[in-house]
């Protein structure tokens, strides 16, 4: 994968536009239709995509996404794309569809593009397919209709129905729509270190982009993949941990890694949610707290398998 310059239309370049967050299992149905029609046409498969998410500049909204720059930057390459990471800034807000697609073919040497039975750009919005294919002879762009991704596991594939599944705690369910399991990646911070005093360790994960959406409050069977490459099984609580601070304590993510004993301070880790365990809650004493982890560190290895 290459990230494409500005000004660089020395290649003819196919393209998709999107956001990509999550490159999800509609994205990659996607992504393998506009190499196809880039193989069969002799040009470069490109996807579009953006640093921001537009919703920020066109409505206020902070938006948690799915994937992290850096990491949607690495799933495309895995997909064998060339990217064009664009700014969503004021003066790409105000493009027509029509202006958009003739600054890629002007400086971005796109000759054709994919486009998702319901995607949509420009500030004007063509209604349909046959509205891009006439803007796109305007430029010199040829237009193709992308079909539906079709998933047995939901009528639709999208990243705000995979969004709104994880921040319901319904991870199996996202995991089965993203095609792979979601995965959080952050660093391990120091906390009040509760956890080693009732056998029951944890590192305390803060993630390393604060945008990023973080699963609903619970307990979850994990991986975590260390620095070093290990993979190692992880019981992962999200929540205000209610025995030990209360009820107002702020939100934090911890993960009791199973069979580990080491020094991860200040390392980064990747944590893959591979299964939603049970609802947090408040335990009268911490023997019943301690009880319930043993249990749930149990639950975790034989989710594993």
């Amino acid at each position: 994968m290459a990230l494409i310059d500005r000004y660089d239309n020395t290649h003819g370049r196919i393209a998709a536009v999107g956001m990509f967050d999550g490159v999800h299992g509609g994205h990659r149905c996607l992504l393998d239709t506009l190499s196809a029609h880039g193989h069969r046409l002799g040009l470069q498969p490109v996807a579009v995509t953006f640093r921001n998410h537009p919703r920020t500049l066109t409505s206020g909204d902070t938006m948690a996404m799915l994937s992290t720059l850096d990491e949607k930057l690495r799933r495309l390459e895995a997909e064998g794309v060339d990217v064009i990471l664009l700014d969503f800034d004021e003066d790409l807000r105000m493009m027509s569809a029509g202006e958009f697609m003739a600054m890629l073919a002007r400086d971005y040497g796109v000759e054709a593009m994919v486009i998702g039975f319901n995607n949509r750009f420009g500030h004007d919005r063509p209604a349909s397919i046959e509205d891009y294919r006439e803007l796109g002879k305007e430029c010199g762009i040829a237009v193709f209709a992308a079909d539906e991704f079709k998933c047995d596991s939901a009528p639709k594939v999208s990243s705000s129905a995979i969004r709104r599944l994880i921040g319901e705690g319904r991870v199996e369910e996202a995991a089965r729509l993203l095609g792979r399991r979601y995965v959080i990646e952050g660093t391990v911070v120091h906390g009040k270190e509760l956890g080693r005093k009732i056998g029951f360790p944890t590192a305390n994960i803060e993630p390393v982009d604060s945008h990023i959406l973080v699963p609903g409050n619970g307990v979850y069977a994990a991986r975590v993949v260390l620095a070093d490459g290990s993979v190692w099984p992880g019981m992962l609580n999200i929540g205000h941990r209610p025995t030990v601070d209360g009820d107002n304590a702020p939100r934090s993510i911890e993960v009791h890694i199973i069979g580990f004993d080491g020094d991860i301070y200040g390392t980064r880790v990747a944590v893959e949610f591979v299964a939603f365990l049970r609802h947090e809650q408040a335990f009268p004493s911490l023997e019943a707290l301690k009880e319930q982890l043993a249990a749930d560190a149990r639950l975790t290895v034989d989710t594993m398998g």
